[in-house]
């Protein structure tokens, strides 16, 4: 009797082992592996090695970025072919003309600011032009991109002549650039002279505006543009004033670098 008292008792403890094995076992099965938990926890570990490799590739990359970024400096350079009628009427008698002349111009950028001059000799009308313009552009990236153009400058005009005279204006201007297909575009401007006083001219004002297509070849553009400039001068002694109109086509090439 003692012997099969012992014997039971072995095999309820194997039982109860067993039970608490497939318990366990169902535990770890469960989604209770505390093994899972620290696998979890080493995958968002800091470690100093971690944070020297990370600093090592944001050198790289910053580095990468300095030798492929493009310059925030802009530069263009160009020259136009003008082909125009000039109409002047002193009140009593209107002449016109047609006459042509060359001009150039360069701008210089730095992001969003930039500085650009124009020249003119114009020996048809006994002119010379020399322009210096502040430029901003509050819309767009660069020179080459549709963008938006606020200047501010001063025109120099050396008449030549019997009575040569010195003018010089200050003047606002709006210039949009328009990409209407990747390569093709469309380009406008108005310039507002303010009035100033000449002693040989008298109280002089004048407007100019600009408009045409451009088609650029990467960083060379070929342009055409319909132009009218504008300028009415009133001398204290006379009558009436005399308006001179100058209208007729712009065309040239612009390289941009």
């Amino acid at each position: 009797m003692s012997r099969f008292s012992s014997l039971l008792l072995l095999c309820i403890m194997a039982f109860s082992l067993n039970s608490q094995a497939q318990s366990s076992s169902k535990w770890w099965s469960g989604g209770y592996d505390y093994t899972q938990r620290a696998t979890k926890r080493e995958q968002t570990r800091w470690s100093l090695s971690d944070w020297l490799n990370i600093k090592e590739k944001n050198r790289a990359m910053d580095q990468w970025l300095s030798l492929n970024s493009p310059s925030p400096f802009e530069f263009m350079i160009g020259g136009s072919y003008l082909s125009y009628n000039s109409n002047v009427n002193d009140g009593s008698t209107t002449t016109e003309n047609s006459h042509t002349s060359y001009s150039g111009e360069l701008a210089a950028y730095a992001q969003l600011v930039g500085l650009s001059g124009e020249y003119e000799h114009n020996s048809a009308d006994n002119f010379t032009d020399l322009t210096g313009i502040f430029n901003l552009r509050v819309l767009g990236d660069s020179i080459q991109n549709s963008g938006l153009t606020l200047s501010y400058g001063m025109r120099t005009r050396e008449q030549e002549g019997t009575t040569p005279t010195r003018l010089s204006q200050q003047f606002g201007q709006v210039q949009l650039q328009l990409y209407l297909m990747k390569y093709f575009g469309f380009d406008g401007k108005y310039r507002y002279f303010l009035p100033t006083t000449n002693d040989e001219l008298g109280d002089v004002k004048g407007d100019y505006s600009e408009a045409g297509l451009f088609i650029d070849f990467k960083g060379l553009r070929v342009f055409g543009a319909w132009y009218k400039e504008n300028q009415k001068n009133k001398i204290p002694a006379a009558t009436v004033d005399t308006i001179t109109d100058r209208t007729g086509i712009r065309s040239g090439i612009k390289i941009f670098f």
